[in-house]
């Protein structure tokens, strides 16, 4: 049949839109989500919900293991594949996955893997997080430390011991720059140490064994490194933009080193174990207590400006990992995290900024251990408060007042307050960063709280806010949350 060119010319336009149609329709369909947000205190935004993170290292092997984690509040468990995120999935949980994304300019190979790992799994609904190698920065120093500040200056003083060619005095000479170049070593001096250690090497006539092994090295190391993984990272983004990108650190190094290596990511973090305190030496800050958990906290914000603070605790004993621990005979030497430390530390983190907490090491210990009862106690206490710890904002923050006391604490020293709004009911929680017990007065308070009585959840008791005020105490290293409802009181374990 022909056609009038009227007719042609409608049909032609009709095939037209609909051509146009249906390729829109192929683009909004297979675009991307919108990429993960944050909620303004650090909360991953999920669904467009603010969700308090709390996940587990070990992903464990027994099905019943796996649920009582989904049960008890944990929601991310690390994964290394699709069969695992499978796992995680049918329990209502999301997966997190590791990926090394160090890439070289030129690196097709790089690339590759790089792309075989997220095609694998970008699509799969229970993934939730790429997870940048851990502590990469501290270990660009740390591979070096025992060789650079101990073990060449025995190996120079062997091998100048057995030098048979070279006179006493010649040897003496030699042992006097190896102490020199050990005391510019003790005082942080690298290049100096570096230097005479080279020169040492070159009168022996004997190759440097470990010729990369200087520290003076690391921080140029360490910045091309931070450049090789931000290039990574671009090209993970360009793969798949809708994944949370995480980096966890030591609890180590300059904030400009740790600002480097964040740049590129969504949210950033350290592990920090300080249980028993002051004895193991995982904290090098002067705060080697309980403490040290929201110190570091904090010194991740500020490595991390304007990202997401995501911190690793401590779910094993340092008795757990090694045998001098194990060996020693103070029984506290070593042991594992109580219940009221456990507790402490989650709230330290989550006070001082943390959108996340993780812990780490429980593949270390029973899962009948009174550790593992305590990680799944914190866990239920923590997701039933999630709605109080993600809630609105006050105008203002309350004030904690310390009461005199005998230590060596001044009224300013009052409990750390966080106050929010859930709904129609607000949530109060103090914490007491000290060693010993303190009483306070809290004030300022909303209009909307006075008269009203506010419950201590856990207990029986309850505060009643007069004045816009109230008036409480705290154990060392306490934490008590307050509300006006007790709704946000864990339930009963079954």
């Amino acid at each position: 049949m022909i056609l009038t060119c009227p007719l042609r010319f409608v049909i032609a336009r009709y095939l037209w839109f609909v051509g146009f149609f249906l390729v829109w329709w192929g683009c909004v369909c297979s675009a991307p989500a919108e990429p993960p947000r944050f909620h303004e205190d650090g909360f991953l935004l999920i669904e467009g919900r603010p969700r308090l993170i709390l996940g587990c290292y070990e992903l464990p092997k027994e099905e019943e293991t796996l649920k009582q984690l989904a049960e008890n509040g944990f929601n991310l468990v690390r994964v290394s594949n699709r069969a695992e995120l499978d796992r995680v999935g049918k329990h209502g949980m999301f997966g997190w996955q590791c990926l090394n994304v160090a890439l070289d300019e030129n690196d097709p190979a790089g690339r590759k893997r790089i792309a075989e790992v997220i095609n694998a799994s970008k699509n799969h609904p229970s993934l939730l997080v790429w997870e940048l190698p851990d502590e990469a920065l501290w270990n660009v120093w740390y591979r070096w430390l025992p060789w650079a500040v101990h073990e060449r200056f025995a190996a120079l003083r062997k091998q100048i011991g057995s030098d048979t060619k070279a006179s006493s005095e010649e040897k003496q000479k030699r042992l006097a720059l190896v102490q020199r170049a050990e005391d510019r070593a003790r005082r942080g001096l690298w290049s100096e140490s570096d230097a005479i250690c080279d020169q040492l090497w070159k009168q022996l006539g004997v190759a440097d064994p470990r010729p990369d092994a200087k520290l003076s090295l690391c921080p140029a190391k360490s910045t091309a490194l931070a450049q090789r993984m931000a290039r990574g990272c671009d090209y993970l983004r360009s793969l798949d933009s809708n994944h949370v990108v995480w980096l966890n650190h030591a609890p180590r190094n300059s904030i400009a080193s740790l600002q480097r290596f964040n740049a590129a990511v969504d949210a950033a973090g350290c592990d920090i174990y300080p249980v028993p305190l002051g004895s193991n030496g995982h904290s090098d800050l002067s705060d080697r207590t309980l403490s040290s958990v929201g110190a570091y906290t904090e010194r991740m914000a500020r490595g991390a400006p304007g990202k997401a603070v995501w911190m690793v605790l401590q779910g094993f004993g340092w008795r757990d990992l090694n045998k001098g621990p194990q060996n020693h005979p103070d029984p506290n030497h070593g042991r594992r995290p109580r219940w009221h430390e456990t507790r402490f530390m989650a709230y330290d983190a989550l006070m001082h900024g943390a959108g996340a907490i993780l812990y780490w090491g429980t593949s270390y210990i029973e899962k009948d251990s009174p550790l593992w009862t305590d990680l799944m106690r914190i866990g239920r206490e923590l997701r039933a408060l999630e709605p109080g710890l993600v809630g609105k904002r006050p105008d203002r923050e309350p004030v904690a007042v310390a009461d005199e006391s005998y230590g060596s604490i001044d009224p300013e020293d009052g409990p750390r307050l966080r106050l929010r709004r859930a709904g129609d009911d607000w949530v109060l929680i103090a914490l007491n960063r000290r060693s010993q017990p303190v009483a306070f007065t809290v004030s300022e308070l909303p209009a909307e709280l006075e008269g009203k009585a506010l419950y201590r959840l856990g207990s029986d008791e309850a505060v009643q806010v007069e004045k816009t005020q109230f008036h409480d105490g705290l154990p060392s290293w306490g934490v008590q949350v307050y509300a006006t409802s007790r709704r946000f009181e864990p339930k009963a374990q079954k």
